[in-house]
């Protein structure tokens, strides 16, 4: 399933751009992921040399999607890893979800994430990416949900960098 999230800044690029490269980006993200699923993030590396961020940060859920309530899931299954590589020279990301290694039969992500100047002294942020779910017949519905949930977790993404980059 494909998707497509967009935001717009009142910002330079170059001060959206720190506020992307700040390493206080995921635990900075937590007040605005109440609306979500999303009980945590730990930044479990964040380095910059040659030109790009390498990071990974690791969220962890505190429940799962409404569609799996009342089934028995570990909560080993409600971890994820979002991994990037976030190139100066272009301003684009790639980047990769990865869920711990017994459930990624059953899930996986990826895309860009590219910043570009908009009118008027904007920045856009576009998010692409692609998300498979193998859950059989709940699969169509559990992709639904998860993109409703992708989307909460952008936001609040769009709202940390918009508070970091007006530090």
């Amino acid at each position: 399933m494909h998707f497509e999230i967009t935001h717009e800044f009142d910002v330079r690029l170059d001060a959206l751009e720190l506020a992307v490269l700040s390493p206080d980006l995921g635990a900075m993200m937590v007040p605005f992921l109440a609306t979500t699923s999303v009980a945590s993030v730990e930044t479990i590396e964040h380095v910059i040399a040659n030109g790009e961020l390498r990071r990974v940060l690791r969220f962890q859920a505190n429940a799962p999607l409404a569609v799996f309530r009342g089934y028995d899931i570990a909560r080993e299954a409600l971890s994820w890893e979002e991994r990037s590589v976030y190139r100066l020279a272009d301003h684009v990301a790639t980047w990769s979800v990865s869920p711990r290694q017994q459930f990624r039969k059953y899930f996986s992500a990826s895309g860009t994430c590219r910043l570009e100047a908009a009118p008027e002294g904007r920045v856009r942020k576009t998010v692409e990416g692609d998300i498979e779910i193998k859950a059989g017949v709940l699969s169509s519905l559990a992709g639904r949900m998860a993109l409703v949930e992708i989307r909460k977790i952008y936001d609040a993404e769009a709202e940390t960098l918009r508070r970091l980059s007006t530090l």
